[in-house]
């Protein structure tokens, strides 16, 4: 089965989710804050961004109770 990356480059999908509140990417790393001070701004659309980093450009996913400044 042939997958689709939907047209997304990277540069695209990261401006999308600098955002997003609840995303924060860090290097390599898409930080998820999942707690009561999340807003709640993640959407199927973002999940499909969120997985094309992590599928094709070697992001990993991190569930986070709260961002470091």
């Amino acid at each position: 089965m042939e997958r689709k990356n939907r047209g997304y480059t990277e540069d695209q999908v990261l401006n999308a989710l600098r955002r997003k509140n609840d995303i924060r990417v860090v290097g390599k790393q898409v930080q998820e804050l999942n707690s009561d001070k999340a807003k709640g701004d993640i959407g199927n659309k973002t999940r499909g961004k969120i997985d094309f980093l992590l599928n094709y450009c070697g992001y990993t996913h991190f569930y986070v109770s709260e961002f470091k400044r």
